[in-house]
């Protein structure tokens, strides 16, 4: 009778069982059911928890936080200095712009929805996952650590004292005089160490203040280092001058200057006295090379009555070469004990390029159009100097043209003028206003010719001078660039014309039945600009306003670009290329500056927009990029 009953047992053990598993089953698909468009529970996204949300909530409330962190920027402070820095960096005064940081909250909580899965089973699973410990996803964004780092370095290198090395010092040629200058601890900032908490931060949607970490920065020679080197440092400084020369021109180093050049190397109490290269390349970048460096001129040509001219022919140029002749220095001098050394310099050679050469320019292969209506003089002026710069140029067969490398140093030397910008609360002047109107130009002609574009940048954000959106490209020196490369198998002569508000570029060449296929741009995804943004300046006078520019819708755009070649221009298997050029514009928001009286600069949004900007007439002028304060 004890085997029934025990079996009797068991069953209903197991009925019940499967009775609460069935009732569990059916109370957890109710939930599933109850979560189809619901966040599951035990879920964040960073900091915040997004248990039970709909789908909608939970994306208004990750772009809540998101958008809060744009408008407070990074915030770092050290030693009562404070710094803001904003999500995007305009780089000059023509409207090119690159992110500092974005955010992106759609992609953040498609990363969620993909684990979460879409059937009963993969609730289930997760919901196990879950039982003991929360479910945190990181938050999606991108971050430029290089350039936010050159900010940082930028702005907090006053709050550091660079270590210093024990070095000999005379205060004249007399051996008498000599001593030894001790060393000095530095302070220095761990800037590795701020952007890895602004990382931290942004994984978790959060944007506290950051307080800048220092540490010591020690001195690789110290005061114990040099007693035992003395009589060799009075040796070699004992003989007198060090002469540099090249081509008939010398620059002489006095003994006292050559005593803050030694330093000692070695180990295990194993040293001797060499040169310091750096201080020698440094010595040579700012004394020597501005004498001796000397621009290539290159030659450039002419079109008269549809026929090649010589226009002016190319000289040479010639460079310090640092490197090298800083090695030879520290050689010559040390090692072999000359008093004089000769500087190597390297000559940059132009192109061997004279009437006589055949070019076989024969026609226009390509025209590229921009528009620069209501640009102020200085913007004008320097749409003149950077459509000379490339006017009369030859392109080889095959040659890459990069215009950073052809318009060269953008400063006053080489005839440019200032155009307003406001930086760090302040309207400074910075040259180059207007170049992207020849980078878009370029940019233009080069795909009107049907060539490979090697590289464009669009700008950050839409501006008159450059539409249709989609077709601009932004030059910056030394980065953003516009290249493209000359594959047509003859030269390429630029023809620069400026007619009235009108830039054209003329690429003049030999077709070779190549067909071009450019279409109209697709703009889509339009979003408006936040209201005006007033930065506190203490640069102006209480009450008095400033504004950068107007605001500017964002928006997408692309175009198709198809270049079709003919069986005699190409050897290789690809007789098509096709491109799709895309560009992003974020909307950019009115800026202006209000004086204040106060010593701290602070920013605010505010509904109400300037009626008299200060470059009203000048979208390409820059927005701030920093909102710096210091508190006594």
């Amino acid at each position: 009778m004890a085997k029934p009953a025990k079996s009797k047992i068991i069953i209903s053990v197991v009925i019940f069982l499967i009775l609460v598993l069935g009732i569990a089953s059916l109370v957890l698909y109710s939930s599933w059911l109850g979560y189809k468009d619901r966040i599951y529970p035990r879920t964040y996204l960073g900091a915040h928890n997004l248990s039970g949300l709909k789908k909608t909530a939970a994306l208004d409330l990750v772009k809540t936080a998101a958008e809060k962190i744009d408008d407070q920027g990074l915030r770092f402070e050290y030693n009562n200095k404070r710094i803001t820095v904003e999500p995007a960096i305009t780089a000059g005064p023509d409207g090119y712009a690159y992110d500092i940081f974005s955010l992106d909250p759609e992609a953040s909580l498609q990363e969620i929805y993909k684990s979460q899965g879409d059937n009963f089973g993969a609730y289930l699973s997760y919901r196990l996952r879950t039982l003991l410990k929360d479910k945190i996803f990181p938050f999606t964004y991108q971050l430029n650590t290089d350039n936010l780092t050159k900010i940082l370095k930028d702005n907090f290198q006053d709050q550091e004292i660079a270590a210093t090395n024990a070095i000999f010092k005379i205060s004249s040629d007399k051996n008498s005089d000599f001593q030894v200058e001790p060393e000095k601890i530095g302070k220095k900032l761990n800037y590795e160490l701020a952007i890895s908490e602004v990382e931290v931060n942004l994984q978790q949607l959060r944007n506290p203040d950051i307080s800048m970490k220092s540490e010591t920065d020690y001195p690789t020679v110290t005061q114990k280092d040099l007693p035992n080197l003395e009589p060799e440092a009075k040796k070699i400084l004992g003989r007198g001058d060090l002469i540099l020369n090249f081509n008939g021109q010398t620059w002489t180093i006095k003994p006292e200057k050559l005593a803050t050049w030694l330093r000692s190397s070695g180990e295990n109490n194993n040293f001797y006295l060499t040169l310091d290269l750096d201080k020698i390349k440094e010595f040579l970048k700012e004394t020597i090379a501005p004498d001796l460096d000397k621009e290539v001129v290159l030659p450039r040509f002419s079109m008269v009555n549809a026929r090649l001219a010589n226009w002016q022919t190319g000289t040479d140029g010639q460079k310090l070469n640092i490197d090298n002749s800083a090695a030879k220095i520290q050689a010559d001098f040390i090692k072999s004990g000359q008093n004089s050394v000769a500087l190597i310099v390297d000559v940059v050679k132009t192109d061997s390029l004279n009437p006589t050469n055949n070019f076989n320019i024969q026609e226009i292969i390509g025209t590229g159009h921009s528009n620069f209506a209501g640009s102020p003089a200085n913007r004008r002026h320097n749409i003149q100097v950077g459509a000379a710069a490339l006017n009369g140029l030859l392109i080889k067969p095959d040659e890459e043209f990069s215009l950073v490398k052809i318009l060269g140093n953008v400063d006053a030397s080489t005839g440019y003028l200032p155009e307003l910008v406001i930086k760090n609360n302040k309207t400074i002047p910075e040259y180059g206003g207007g170049l992207c109107q020849i980078g878009t130009t370029v940019f233009r002609s080069a795909i009107e010719s049907g060539l490979p574009i090697t590289e464009r940048h669009n700008h950050s954000y839409r501006v008159v001078y450059y539409e249709p959106a989609g077709m601009d490209a932004a030059i910056y020196i030394p980065q953003p660039d516009v290249r493209f490369i000359n594959d047509t198998g003859n030269y390429i002569l630029i023809q620069a014309r400026i007619e009235k508000n009108d830039l054209y570029f003329d690429f003049w060449g030999v077709k070779d039945g190549r067909q071009v296929f450019i279409s109209k741009p697709t703009i889509y995804n339009i979003v408006k600009p936040e209201a005006t943004r007033i930065v506190a300046s203490t640069d102006l006078k209480p009450g008095e306003k400033k504004c950068t520019e107007k605001a500017h819708n964002g928006a997408d755009a692309y175009f198709d670009y198809k270049v079709i070649y003919s069986q005699s221009a190409t050897s290789s298997a690809d007789t098509e290329k096709k491109v799709r050029f895309s560009s992003h514009y974020v909307p950019w928001q009115e800026v202006c500056l209000i004086g204040v009286a106060s010593s701290t600069a602070t920013s605010t949004n505010s509904s109400t927009a300037s009626s008299s900007p200060l470059l009203d007439s000048t979208p390409s002028s820059s927005t701030p990029i920093i909102s710096a304060s210091s508190t006594p």
